[in-house]
């Protein structure tokens, strides 16, 4: 998730730097300048200058690598031309470090105070990705300010000191959590911040921009800040407001205290940007469809878009694993705890969302039945832990679709939630539904609150804390699902929830949404085969009737049971087999050849959903939706 693709003045004060680490020291006294200028994100175009407060000798300046919030080195360094560094009025050469390719290196001339560079970023066109994705239309832009940032070496984010400004097109608009000195049009000015809170607070601009207040006016205010490529799709309408209003309260609710002055929601609604959600302190950068308010489907697709990021706050910005904290944007980071940076805020994503109103309880469950059913599907299982998909989260981002079934991809994000759904029946159940994971959140995440702040955790501190919830063997629990082989998906926390996987004859609404948005068919749990709209096959499920007559990712189908390829007659003629109608016949193309499969299945349409389980008395998943604050009005 989701999975997200950002002229400026930054100032930054930093301690000297050993000659012997590449960088000239530094003035302690004086910062550095950015400017960047977006009258031209509309062309693609970013261009920035910079002021870089330095001493005679060797400099070495960072492109920032390690994106927080991304796992991985997405740095888009490819996308940073016309570079060009001068000192005292003179250009002075650079070099890039050979090895490193994100380093650029210069000699300080005698006499100079600082370097100033001017650079431009090419934003990129494509919508694949995260950040480095394409993120500007004709109508509005999100501004990520490590894409247009270079800092010594050396330097420590949490410390740097920087000031930031942003010129924009004519008649745009802004909104971010940046602390803003002096607003203007088309010159933004705003407020010294570290290089850390720089990176971490995006900008959301545009033509058509609204910010909405959110909540009551008790503790930090939140916002919700939307751009659209039209005006007519800033259209929330005030019953879908009212339920964000009280996602921010369901969240107060759950965690009991707030790390942030205030919070905003930064919406890009535009079908020409990447679709996903990056997660930050006091803002969250969230990229839609257009018509996300106007149209069911849509809507429905992304109920857990906003509820997931602004999770995050607490679970990944505020309580983060000890080894995703570091002081530069160079060192890698360590990923092996995501199933609880991930995982957990995927579960709660999906909770906080039914507790406001953003889901019915049903479509929590068809949403979970989906889960479900991928679960079984992940055939990868059988020979990869779940722990090794979270160290090697930076593989799996960019990895294709084709082959997942069997390579397992990004899996602590949905199998996260179905671990989390296991612990937290499992203290319901423990207690008798008088303590829950609701108390962990409040235990793990709790602290005094009121401003942004980091604090690490290992495995050890979770143990510890859902022990202090309720005893249990939590380290063999949390082994058993982690580093386990077993080829059986982790479906305990659905069962003793009180409900079981099911199938109808006709994909849920949200299953639908799902392939709505994916132009896809999904049709795994009978074919075990998903194809696109012009009949590519996108992957198959191992040992499932697809894969048994020799279709595989990659292959074309081009007809179904002789008649031209669709996703109407695809479905009918899954349906047909429950008659006896002679199974499923596809004529395939595979590069320049062509053969017909015949697949030997006879079930009938099924698409997954929950059920309830009436062997099961307590409904706990319909406990877990509850709503923890009652309703204004209510």
């Amino acid at each position: 998730m989701p999975r997200l693709p950002r002229c400026l003045s930054v100032a930054c004060g930093f301690l000297a730097l050993a000659l012997l680490a590449g960088a000239a020291p530094l003035r302690a006294d004086a910062p550095i300048t950015l400017e960047v200028d977006a009258t031209q994100a509309t062309k693609k175009i970013l261009h920035a200058r910079l002021t870089i407060p330095a001493k005679p000798g060797r400099l070495t300046l960072c492109y920032p690598k390690w994106i927080p919030g991304e796992h991985a080195p997405t740095g888009p360094v490819t996308d940073l031309v016309s570079l060009q560094l001068t000192a005292g009025g003179k250009k002075i050469a650079w070099k890039r470090d050979e090895e490193d390719m994100f380093a650029f290196h210069c000699d300080v001339p005698e006499g100079a105070q600082s370097v100033e560079a001017s650079l431009d970023f090419l934003i990129a066109t494509s919508k694949e990705g995260f950040t480095a994705a394409s993120s500007s239309s004709a109508k509005l832009a999100v501004i990520s300010w490590n894409q247009v940032l270079l800092y010594p070496k050396g330097a420590k984010i949490q410390e740097a000191q920087c000031k930031a400004s942003l010129r924009l097109p004519a008649g745009w608009k802004l909104g971010t959590a940046l602390p803003i000195d002096k607003a203007g049009e088309p010159v933004t000015t705003f407020g010294a911040v570290s290089l850390e809170t720089l990176v971490d607070s995006p900008v959301l601009c545009g033509a058509h921009l609204r910010e909405l207040p959110l909540g009551t006016e008790d503790g930090p205010r939140h916002y919700l800040v939307m751009a659209c490529d039209s005006e007519a799709g800033l259209d929330i309408g005030s019953g879908y407001k009212l339920k964000y209003d009280r996602l921010a309260a369901e969240a107060g609710a759950l965690f009991g205290t707030r790390h942030y002055k205030s919070y905003r929601f930064l919406l890009a609604l535009s079908d020409q940007l990447a679709h996903f959600g990056e997660e930050h302190h006091e803002s969250s950068d969230n990229h839609a469809p257009e018509r996300m308010w106007l149209d069911t489907d849509t809507r429905l697709l992304y109920s857990t878009l906003l509820s997931h990021e602004f999770t995050h706050s607490w679970n990944g910005k505020f309580r983060r694993p000890a080894d995703m904290i570091v002081d530069d944007f160079q060192k890698p980071i360590r990923t092996r705890e995501l199933w609880v940076y991930e995982g957990l805020t995927e579960y709660y994503g999906m909770v906080l969302a039914a507790r406001c109103g953003l889901y019915t309880p049903e479509q929590f469950c068809d949403h979970l039945g989906v889960i479900a059913e991928w679960a079984g599907n992940q055939k990868g299982r059988a020979w990869r832990p779940l722990a090794d998909t979270t160290v090697a989260a930076q593989l799996l981002y960019p990895a294709p679709r084709s082959g997942q079934a069997r390579r397992r991809g990004v899996d602590f994000y949905d199998e996260g939630v179905l671990i989390w759904l296991d612990a937290d029946t499992l203290i319901r159940e423990k207690t008798g539904g008088k303590k829950s994971l609701d108390d962990f959140c409040r235990r793990f995440h709790g602290g005094k609150g009121g401003a942004a702040a980091v604090k690490g955790y290992t495995l050890d501190d979770v143990i510890a804390d859902l022990n202090a919830v309720v005893e249990h063997d939590w380290k063999a629990f949390l082994a058993k699902r982690l580093t386990g082989t077993d080829a059986t998906p982790p479906l305990d926390g659905v069962h003793r929830g009180g409900w079981k996987l099911g199938y109808d004859d006709k994909p849920s609404d949200y299953l639908s949404a799902q392939e709505g948005e994916n132009k896809s068919i999904d049709l795994t749990a009978t074919l075990g085969l998903i194809a696109k709209e012009d009949g590519t096959v996108v992957d198959v499920i191992p040992d499932k009737p697809a894969d048994k007559a020799g279709v595989a990712p990659g292959m074309k189908v081009v007809a179904v049971n002789t008649r031209r390829y669709s996703f109407q007659i695809l479905r009918a003629a899954v349906a047909a087999t429950k008659k006896g109608d002679g199974g499923v016949q596809l004529l395939v193309e595979n590069g320049e050849y062509f053969q017909t499969y015949k697949l030997d299945y006879q079930g009938g349409e099924k698409y997954p959903r929950l059920e309830r389980d009436e062997a099961v008395k307590a409904d706990l998943i319909g406990a877990i939706v509850k709503p923890l604050k009652k309703a204004e009005g209510k």
